[in-house]
């Protein structure tokens, strides 16, 4: 017995075609480490369109009775859903899940009796209080200090709560902040600590930042003073974003033990997914 049902295989598929353009095509499934084959001469004379054929070109490489291929195939499903546009999108895609009996957390795609335990560092309260009294002292700095001093500051946050991250780093072009890695997805980081808002025109130059990555990449935007009216808007409802937004206030509310910072971000994440929001305040999630 198949472990993905033919008909899951065949309602993806035609979302799929309904959905998605080639090159999405390929990125969901060569993220998921789903390499594309040939059909063969007598199955290609039933397959039209070439988003239909090259998504049974992926498919002729699965074995749907073996586990490791069925949870690859899910990690498509999920890449797909970090692809969708809109809500009805989204709605469709968690429609499939749940008729198959899988659940769809996010861009996580799982059965119901393996939903996948998540390694959290546990961060003593003293060490907390200290993180905060350090992002209080930041605001003591001169102007020209506090950047630098911001960017140490996250990577030891992230450090603690075991988050593996690299400081800032340079690439031909481009100033890379930092990256770390939570959930074993890999998230470039942008700091800034300034007195004005981040406008949108700083978002779209980090958001090209890590579009030009990895498809899979994604991005945490850490803003001391918070986002401007006209950024938010930039990556409101209905637009697909690959990067999230952190502010002072949520990092204090973090520091404070309100929630963790795994927790914190696992949560922006899946709300951008549900909704495609790039931002809601650590305020709102904890208090709906």
């Amino acid at each position: 017995m198949e472990i993905i049902s033919p008909l899951l295989q065949l309602d993806f598929r035609e979302y799929c075609v309904g959905h998605l353009v080639l090159r999405q095509i390929n990125d969901v499934f060569s993220m998921a480490g789903i390499k594309q084959g040939q059909l063969h001469p007598d199955r290609s004379r039933f397959i039209s369109g070439q988003r239909r054929t090259l998504v049974e070109e992926y498919y002729s490489t699965v074995n749907w009775h073996m586990e490791a291929d069925a949870e690859k195939f899910l990690k498509v499903i999920g890449y797909a859903v970090a692809q969708a546009y809109s809500d009805d999108e989204r709605k469709i895609l968690k429609d499939l899940c749940e008729r198959e009996g899988f659940i769809l957390d996010g861009i996580q795609v799982y059965r119901k009796s393996s939903k996948p335990s998540v390694k959290k560092v546990s961060v003593p309260s003293t060490s907390l209080a200290e993180f905060k009294q350090r992002l209080i002292e930041l605001s003591n700095l001169e102007p020209h200090q506090k950047g630098f001093a911001f960017e140490k500051f996250l990577n030891d946050l992230f450090d603690i709560h075991g988050l593996a991250p690299r400081g800032s780093f340079r690439l031909i072009g481009e100033q890379i902040d930092g990256s770390f890695e939570i959930n074993s997805d890999v998230y470039l980081l942008e700091a800034k600590w300034q007195t004005k808002q981040t406008s949108q025109d700083d978002l779209l130059v980090f958001r090209g930042k890590v579009e030009s990555k990895s498809a899979w990449t994604r991005g945490l935007f850490v803003s001391d003073s918070g986002f401007t009216e006209d950024g938010l808007k930039a990556f409101s409802k209905g637009k697909a974003t690959n990067i999230i937004g952190m502010t002072g206030q949520d990092l204090f509310f973090i520091l404070s033990g309100e929630i963790s910072l795994q927790d914190a971000i696992s949560s922006k994440v899946r709300r951008a997914a549900e909704t495609g929001e790039f931002y809601i305040s650590v305020y709102d999630l904890i208090h709906p």
